[in-house]
């Protein structure tokens, strides 16, 4: 107190009242932080410990390459599949126990971090099967090495607290790149029978990958991915009464909206917003003009 004027310096307590209490902390920043601590997640440490995906790398560039050499035109087409499910099996097993040993808990893949991979080499696989010329083996083994390298890193990042623009658009680039072959080889008369199957596994493998990225329940996602296997696929028939190229390209749409409808859904709903819904809804509804144009002019 002032003894000369009897006032008493705010916060000081006594009869002129408490000291205020302290500034709380506030804003989206300071909330998802703390919704980020509770869920066991913190940017420092799994980022800081997150290895480089060098190994990632080896195994998708080694296996890529065995993949050339077993080939269905070098070991006949029942020993090439057979070796080919091998190699999948293999990358997958590695990459996992990879990642097991040098990831934090929190940011491992797991058993869904290895179905990107597969869909590229999967990819792969049919490209190698699909043709003999050669200049088109070069980018099918160059996309196979760089997704089987850097998926599960990306997955890793996501599942890890780390989102970002360059992140989305990678992980979508990534998910392009493995099914786009897939698509091109499954709309083609000359495999039969078999190009539904090879167009079911690519989309459902990406779809899991997708979903899983996004922490989603894992029956939940499983179902999900089936569904919309089960739809790209039903599709290829109208699809390739426009022709190969434009049969791909309107599965592929296709595969994009449904994708970003199955990520949304497996968002839980107090976070679910109209715009994703909006915006892939745009992708499924050009789908469905190019498939109407292709049996329109058939």
């Amino acid at each position: 107190m002032d003894n000369r004027t009897g006032f008493r310096p705010p916060g000081s307590g006594g009869p002129a009242g408490p000291p205020p209490p302290p500034r709380r902390a506030g804003g989206h920043a300071f909330h998802a932080e703390q919704a980020r601590r509770a869920l066991g997640i913190d940017h420092e440490g799994p980022l800081a410990e997150l290895r480089a995906p060098i190994f990632h790398f080896v195994v998708g560039a080694l296996v890529a390459g065995i993949a050339v050499l077993a080939r269905p035109q070098q070991v006949g087409l029942g020993l090439g599949i057979g070796l080919d499910v091998l190699l999948m099996g293999l990358a997958s097993l590695a990459l996992l126990a990879f990642d097991r040993l040098t990831c934090p808990r929190e940011a491992r893949p797991g058993l869904e971090g290895g179905a990107l991979p597969t869909a590229a080499l999967l990819a792969e696989a049919v490209v190698l099967a699909g043709t003999d010329q050669k200049p088109l083996w070069i980018p099918a083994v160059v996309v196979a090495a760089l997704v089987i390298a850097a998926a599960p890193h990306l997955s890793a990042m996501r599942i890890a607290g780390r989102d970002s623009a360059w992140l989305r658009v990678a992980r979508d680039a990534a998910g392009v790149a493995t099914l786009g072959p897939a698509l091109i080889a499954g709309c083609s008369s000359a495999l039969g029978p078999v190009r539904g199957f090879i167009i079911a596994a690519g989309t459902f493998l990406t779809v899991v990958d997708a979903l899983h990225t996004e922490r989603a329940p894992r029956v939940r996602a499983l179902v999900i991915a089936l569904v919309v296997a089960v739809l790209v696929s039903g599709s290829v028939v109208p699809a390739t009464r426009g022709g190969q190229a434009i049969g791909a390209a309107s599965l592929l749409v296709l595969w994009y909206g449904l994708r970003g409808w199955a990520v949304t859904a497996a968002v839980p709903r107090g976070r679910r917003s109209l715009g994703p819904l909006a915006e892939y809804g745009i992708f499924v509804a050009i789908a469905g003009l190019l498939l109407a144009e292709a049996v329109r002019r058939h």
